[in-house]
């Protein structure tokens, strides 16, 4: 008899995110969501990034993120940027902004950054039935709204720019 075990190298697990928060900064937990952050603020929008990540096909097109983003905005009356790409550490993630009216805060503006990856050689061989099962897609979101949007995308960008991404190896079991 066999034992199949998730994670191993034929179940390869997801991969493994850091942010770094500045202080002030506090976990948030939300269904859905792998890991949260934000400045909390009694009277106004609450800056924030969340990830997520989500096993999906090796062949994943990243457009199809970015147009999940794009009818999203739009079925709020709102809109996105030209897509654009970004180094975080050894992962190339492609993003886009979006924004769209709210009656409580005015605007909500978002940043979206999208990464396909897949396990460490060792871990599953590339091509292989285990290396298709073990790809996950990276979302990283930071979200600000009302009328400090501005300055406060610059500090959504500034956590986000420091995502690292160590895809899952046999070793992590």
């Amino acid at each position: 008899m066999t034992t199949l075990a998730y994670p191993s190298a034929d179940f390869p697990g997801p991969p493994a995110v850091a942010l770094e928060v500045p202080d002030g900064w506090e976990p948030a937990h939300a269904p859905g969501t792998t890991m949260a952050a934000r400045l909390p603020r009694s009277d106004a929008f609450a800056p924030n990034v969340v990830v997520t990540v989500e096993p999906c096909a090796p062949d994943h097109q990243l457009e199809d993120s970015l147009e999940l983003v794009r009818a999203r905005a739009a079925s709020r009356g709102g809109g996105v940027s030209q897509p654009y790409a970004a180094e975080l550490g050894d992962a190339r993630f492609v993003g886009c902004d979006a924004s769209w009216p709210d009656e409580d805060v005015e605007t909500v503006l978002q940043a979206n950054l999208f990464h396909v990856v897949t396990p460490k050689a060792g871990a599953a061989e590339v091509g292989s039935a285990a290396g298709a099962a073990g790809a996950h897609l990276v979302q990283l979101t930071g979200a600000v709204g009302g009328p400090t949007a501005e300055q406060d995308y610059e500090l959504i960008r500034a956590v986000l720019t420091t995502a690292r991404v160590t895809p899952w190896t046999g070793g992590d079991a």
